[in-house]
């Protein structure tokens, strides 16, 4: 890649080298830059010098490291306006455009810049993206393998200060009976299906089991009910305090079997127990 990448920045996002560092990754990715701390001359008209470099012919796309700090910078905001109107009546919409997102949403952008291609940079693959950006082809699909159940943690569980949950949903479709087991460390309160996303469990259960097993060294708490469980409804594992050490997570193929299949896991140190099935 021959051409460079213009990259537009809020000076505040470089007062601890943090553009500069983004820079560095972006170039060590095989993708040149330029920026105005090295391609605009002091004294100069600006926009002039920027007129300069906003045409297709000698850059490969315009990037905008979108932040708080250069969404709040009115030369931002001026340069981003400028960049576009040239871009546009110049080159049409050939020259790519590309946001990068750093502690913003979406909801936070500038319509201009809401149907451009944004690159959120806690994404793992954002500087793949931005190659894909520049060379205008999907980004390359990623290889990881997705459990079919979400799991989320909840910190102060339904507004109680100390309670903490864990919650279990499938991706799609439904799960008729649902299990889950906690380590004997974590000082458990309750369990049972809610509305996702944080919501309140009901107190109801049918063909409920509620016992302690003992898997190779460990024992368990281990509970479980019919459901349904839904994209929209979970399971719920409340706990006062700390959470246990390990949680787990799987679906029985009827009521009041112990014979688990598809287990996902919550893990304080990201590993299941050594020898734990599979």
């Amino acid at each position: 890649m021959d051409k460079p990448l213009w990259v537009t920045y809020a000076w505040a996002d470089n007062t601890e080298n943090d553009f500069d560092y983004l820079i560095q990754e972006i170039e060590a990715h095989g993708i040149p830059t330029k920026y105005d701390k090295i391609a605009i001359v002091p004294g100069q008209h600006i926009w002039s010098q920027i007129d300069k470099h906003i045409d297709a012919s000698i850059i490969s796309g315009w990037a905008y490291l979108i932040t708080p700090a250069s969404l709040a910078s009115k030369a931002c905001q001026e340069e981003l306006a400028y960049a576009l109107q040239e871009a546009l009546s110049k080159e049409g919409s050939n020259l790519p455009i590309i946001g990068l997102l750093h502690n913003v949403s979406v909801s936070d952008l500038p319509k201009s810049l809401s149907t451009r291609l944004l690159v959120s940079l806690n994404d793992p693959n954002w500087k793949e993206a931005i190659k894909s950006g520049i060379n205008q082809v999907p980004p390359p699909r990623s290889a990881s393998q997705q459990a079919p159940y979400v799991f989320k943690v909840h910190e102060n569980y339904c507004g109680v200060i100390g309670r903490n949950a864990i919650e279990f949903r499938p991706r799609f479709g439904e799960l008729s009976y649902w299990r889950v087991g906690a380590t004997k460390e974590g000082k458990f309160l309750s369990y049972g299906q809610g509305p996702s996303n944080g919501g309140a469990h009901s107190l109801t259960k049918l063909t409920a089991i509620e016992s302690s097993i003992k898997i190779l060294d460990d024992d368990y708490s281990y509970f479980g009910q019919e459901g349904p469980l839904t994209p929209s409804r979970s399971a719920y594992i409340v706990f006062d305090g700390e959470l246990p050490n390990f949680v787990f997570f799987g679906v029985a193929s009827a009521p009041y079997s112990a014979d688990l299949h598809n287990y996902m896991f919550f893990s304080k140190t990201g590993k299941p127990p050594r020898g734990f099935p599979s």
